[in-house]
């Protein structure tokens, strides 16, 4: 987990508000299915406030891509070390995950958007944030996103003391909020 998501604009005014400030920025990034290794959209600390950026999905390393981060490891291994402060998070309306039959499911919440925190690098490249899945989600796959309520973003991204492995939200999978595909 997390191995795509999904990002798309509607009539709501937050969303137009997003996508006019996208294109003033002249941002190019993908919307609709999102997979490792596009640009996408993000949202970031510029400065003293926050603002739309761009950054790739995934980083390669000498030996491995990697395109998510377990948060038991963001704050112990070394790797991690100069990213675990490079925050931002992805605006999504939904994410896909398999269970080990192969079966493809599309999760939502009840909120138009939601956030996945992710950590990224020196060359723009970031990784989502998972953590152990609990509760119903865990009968699909056993880690799940971090997942960042609108509340919570500006201190992700603004405080350097927030810590991320306190954070306990807990995926609750209702038959309305689940679509099989």
């Amino acid at each position: 987990m997390c191995g795509r998501y999904h990002f798309g604009y509607t009539d709501s005014q937050f969303s137009q508000k997003i996508k006019q400030r996208a294109k003033k920025l002249k941002l190019t990034y993908k919307t609709g299915e999102i997979f490792p290794t596009d640009n996408v959209l993000c949202i970031m600390n510029v400065g003293s406030s926050l603002d739309l950026a761009v950054k790739k999905w995934g980083i390669r390393n000498k030996t491995n891509f990697q395109i998510n981060a377990r948060i038991e490891s963001v704050n112990e291994k070394n790797f991690y070390k100069d990213l675990k402060n490079h925050r931002c998070v992805l605006l999504c309306d939904g994410f896909y995950e398999w269970d080990k039959e192969k079966n493809k499911y599309f999760i939502s919440l009840k909120e138009e958007y939601f956030y996945l925190a992710a950590i990224y690098n020196d060359n723009d490249e970031l990784l989502i944030i998972t953590k152990e899945a609990h509760g119903d989600f865990n009968k699909i796959h056993d880690r799940e996103p971090l997942i960042l309520n609108k509340e919570e973003v500006k201190d992700f991204l603004i405080n350097d003391k927030y810590d991320v492995s306190l954070k306990e939200f807990q995926i609750e999978l209702v038959n309305e909020e689940i679509k099989l595909f």
